[in-house]
């Protein structure tokens, strides 16, 4: 609810907000993945495993905060563009792990730096000055109900390559 009785629900209510603030924040890099024939469900696939190397599609599946359905497609689409490849587990011979080929690092890593300088584009021009205290305040709230694990790679946690 919110602080302000001036303030209706809806410019008060914190959800509402983030789905606001993600859909402005994010208009023109998705028509950058688009120019480049990333599907966002795609992007979230690759950026978590630019981050945090290779995965099983169960971690991956809960990183990149998809459906499981979702992101075995995704991970399909992308080992045909030659982007990701499967790797089988050293332990367990069963176990598969996804990981991003040479290829899909650089286009990874060309997608990142844009989405970062239309992000800090888009704050500058709507006057959005030092984001520390406002993604310090969204990782305590991810953590308080209960997903450390979407704050980024915990201390103590493996990187698989």
């Amino acid at each position: 609810m919110s602080a302000d009785p001036e303030l209706s629900f809806l410019d008060g209510y914190l959800p509402y907000l983030l789905r606001r603030a993600d859909q402005a924040l994010s208009a023109a890099f998705y028509e950058a993945l688009n120019q480049n024939g990333v599907p966002r469900s795609d992007w979230r696939v690759i950026a978590v495993l630019h981050e945090l190397g290779s995965l099983s599609i169960a971690e991956l599946t809960h990183r990149s905060l998809s459906p499981q359905p979702t992101v075995t497609h995704a991970v399909s689409r992308l080992e045909e563009r030659g982007l990701v490849k499967r790797v089988q587990g050293k332990d367990d011979k069963r176990q598969r792990f996804v990981s991003l080929t040479k290829k899909g690092s650089t286009l990874t890593a060309s997608l990142i730096a844009e989405a970062e300088e239309l992000q800090r584009t888009v704050l500058d021009d709507a006057g959005v000055g030092d984001l520390t205290d406002l993604v310090t305040g969204l990782q305590k709230l991810i953590v308080g109900v209960g997903h450390p694990s979407e704050v980024g790679r915990q201390q103590g946690e493996p990187h698989h390559d």
